[in-house]
């Protein structure tokens, strides 16, 4: 509602403007010339009444520091008839604010001149028609209701309205963080990646209050804000519109004076404050620039600030790249660890894993920067069997973030491979589990098991005995192969010994432990049946030795058996040693002579077939029998015979070659295992006689002789012994040629001279 002046001989009013006037109070100095009024009040020489008069109202906006033009309605109502006064009045002021004086004043040009008690330090001027009024520089006093009132020479008086808004735009713009402390320069950080993230924009001052916003380029992020007085306490809009207007009289001076009430008004009584909240910071708000802005009209730009965000990031891909091929155990090799994604930095870890133990790898030389966010790291690795199966670990973090927590989820990424390391086998034999401390006895099964370790997998796996005699299977022997298993069914006395096996894979062979097979059995005899002649009278010392597992504490038994009866030896007689005992035996009559027989036991038992001796009464040999003669080549000539009973002792065998008409010994040939000889340098043609006995320590046999033996030249032939007629002299012969005696007597005597000459070896010994 504004305020108007109005004597009652000056009414012009305006044309209407608008179909909702507004309504105007207005005051009467002299009650009594109101003709047509609604009195509201009267009070002494007061009169108020209200009158609803259309007026035109002007919107015009200004910014605080700035200029504003504030038109008014100059324009002539007839020609010649041109404004003579205009006149500004504000917020229902009785005393103009400016008046532009248009009448001449001795030919000098239009003035105009402004009211000292403006209650602003600015320039008010008009243009030369009035038609506008500038007011310079604007402040928020300036805000309000102008009234412009045009007086014409012989034309009513023309009146408008301008409302003029003046902004105050803020007279500072901040960012804050969480805690309401202002950040410093353009960035701020470093933050670290997954904090939460809480700004504040600040906006200090201006009227009407800012609305302050946070944008990310074109986006808007929020634009909800909240108003503070500067010492915190939250203040609303209502309490910076507390403005009360009234106009009073002065009788003193005649003018009338607006008193205002400045509560919260002015630059620095309050802030807007908008909060930007970030649960949650990711690797997208690196290096982001957020504004903020803030306006509180549309007449200038907004006013704003900017801030860029540093976050620190961990690295968002770590990758072990691919040898490309298996591992081999002792070969060096190098692997390489690649991470991206991190920001400013990175560190790279390795860390191999073994069932119940986790290290650090080393002989890593350190991160290496390769530009455009990659980071690497290289590996020098000389693998053992052990790693094997083993996993790798490449761990990437950022080292100006927290440190990676190895025992909760830590702030890293990471990489894993399991190493495939090819190594030659690892070989360890041992018994089957279900023999482990139990004797192993003859006639029982026992398997071997082959524990093989090795990459790739074994492609043979071969069994040995004693180092050399390889182990094949034989299911009728009781053999069994089956892969990593040896099998052994029915044990024998002969299955002892040191068992190895030997694995092959494409690394090379590894043959294993030794495992020695221990197998318990009753004893047996090392010997057969031994014949012993003794005589009567003389005593012999006979040994018994045999085989036995375990041989340690083992008893002996001897017993005598003839055709009459069966005894015991007594104890006395026997001595007993280690796997062997000795019986001296006397034979003192024929009932003396027979069998002995030695009985072992041990642990496992006694042996099931004795040791026998036969005890027989010594005596010479038997004489040999059934000899032939063989003629192989010129000159020699083979006998064979054969034995008769040895009598109780060991025997050998003499051959004596005679001349047949001389009986000259040509040589003496000794044999000990059978009677056999070979006689050479024999003279073709030549007759020859041969005797041969066996030999013992009790004497010699009757001699077995062969006559009359003539080789011929160039020729085999198989000879049959004959006999030697006792009594008769080898010379008969030469008494019946009688015819040709002389002739023999010649022949005699050429035998006698090349008899002579031979040359005859003696194989005695």
């Amino acid at each position: 509602m504004a305020a108007l002046i109005w004597p009652p001989n000056d009414l012009k009013l305006a044309q209407r403007a608008s179909q909702r006037p507004p309504t105007y109070l207005l005051l009467v100095r002299r009650a009594s010339q109101i003709t047509i009024a609604n009195e509201s009040a009267a009070a002494d020489e007061y009169l108020q009444v209200k009158l609803s008069i259309p007026v035109t109202v002007t919107g015009v906006q200004g910014v605080s520091g700035g200029m504003a033009r504030l038109p008014c309605v100059v324009t002539e109502h007839r020609p010649g008839d041109a404004p003579v006064l205009v006149l500004w009045y504000k917020d229902g002021q009785r005393q103009p604010i400016y008046t532009l004086d248009l009448r001449p004043h001795n030919e000098h040009e239009a003035e105009g001149r402004e009211d000292a008690d403006n209650g602003s330090e600015r320039t008010v001027y008009s243009d030369d028609r009035g038609s506008l009024l500038h007011l310079r520089p604007l402040n928020t006093l300036d805000s309000g209701i102008y009234h412009c009132k045009v007086d014409f020479q012989n034309s009513p008086t023309l009146q408008a309205m301008v409302n003029l808004t003046v902004y105050e735009t803020p007279s500072r713009l901040v960012v804050q963080d969480h805690k309401s402390i202002e950040v410093r320069g353009d960035v701020i950080g470093p933050l670290m990646e997954g904090q939460s993230l809480k700004l504040h924009c600040v906006a200090y001052g201006g009227r009407p209050p800012p609305s302050v916003s946070w944008w990310a380029g074109p986006r808007q992020l929020t634009n909800r804000s909240r108003m503070f007085a500067l010492d915190g306490a939250p203040i609303s809009a209502r309490d910076l519109h507390t403005k009360r207007i009234s106009y009073n009289f002065c009788p003193k001076n005649g003018r009338n004076r607006a008193l205002f009430d400045k509560k919260l008004h002015g630059t620095s009584g309050y802030l807007v404050r908008t909060e930007l909240s970030i649960p949650k910071l990711g690797r997208e708000h690196n290096k982001a620039n957020l504004t903020c802005k803030a306006s509180n009209n549309n007449i200038t730009e907004p006013i704003q600030t900017s801030i860029t965000l540093n976050v620190y990031l961990n690295p968002s891909h770590v990758t072990i790249r691919d040898p490309g091929k298996p591992l081999v155990e002792g070969v060096e090799v190098k692997l390489t660890c690649e991470a991206k994604g991190a920001y400013p930095r990175v560190h790279l870890e390795w860390e191999l894993t073994k069932p119940g133990s986790r290290q650090k790898a080393k002989n890593s030389p350190g991160t290496i920067a390769m530009g455009e966010g990659r980071w690497v790291s290289h590996l020098e690795l000389v693998p053992t069997d052990a790693d094997h199966g083993a996993e790798l670990t490449c761990i990437a973090y950022n080292p100006d973030m927290a440190p990676p927590n190895r025992d909760d989820h830590r702030p890293a990424v990471s990489d894993s491979t399991i190493l495939n390391v090819h190594f030659k086998p690892r070989v360890s034999l041992r018994l089957g589990s279900s023999l482990e401390g139990q004797p192993i006895t003859e006639g029982m099964d026992v398997y071997f098991e082959c524990d093989v370790s090795c990459n790739p997998n074994a492609r043979s796996i071969s069994w040995f005995k004693n180092g050399t005699y390889k182990v094949d299977q034989d299911l009728k022997a009781g053999v069994l192969v089956s892969g990593k298993n040896l099998v052994l069914q029915r044990l024998r006395r002969t299955s002892a010994g040191n068992y190895t096996c030997v694995a092959t894979n494409d690394q090379g062979t590894t043959t294993s432990n030794v495992v020695p097979l221990a197998i318990r059995y009753q004893p047996v005899c090392l010997s057969g049946p031994q014949t012993v002649a003794v005589a009567e009278g003389e005593s012999v010392r006979l040994t018994c030795r045999v085989d036995a597992q375990p041989n340690a504490d083992l008893h002996f038994t001897w017993y005598f058996n003839n055709t009459i009866d069966t005894m015991e030896v007594e104890g006395h007689r026997v001595e007993v040693h280690q796997g062997y005992s000795i019986l001296d035996y006397k034979a003192m009559s024929a009932r003396d002579y027979g069998t002995l027989s030695c009985w072992a036991t041990n642990t496992v038992g006694t042996q099931a077939d004795p040791c026998r001796f036969t005890v027989v009464e010594a005596g010479p040999p038997e004489r040999v029998r059934n000899c032939r003669l063989e003629n192989h080549t010129v000159g020699t000539l083979e006998v064979h015979c054969e034995a008769g009973s040895n009598g109780g002792l060991v025997q050998t065998f003499i051959a004596r070659v005679y001349a047949a008409l001389s009986q000259t010994l040509l040589a003496t040939l000794e044999a000990s295992d059978k009677p056999s000889f070979h006689l050479q340098e024999l003279t073709p043609g030549n007759d020859y006689h041969i005797t041969i006995v066996a030999v013992n320590a009790k004497g010699s046999s009757d001699p077995e002789e062969i006559d009359a033996i003539r080789l011929k030249a160039a020729e085999t032939r198989h000879l049959e012994a004959v006999p030697a007629t006792s009594g008769v002299s080898p010379l008969v012969g030469v008494f019946l040629g009688l015819v040709g005696g002389f002739l023999l007597l010649l022949l005699a005597g050429v035998l006698l001279t090349r008899g002579r000459s031979f040359r005859w070896r003696n194989n005695k010994g």
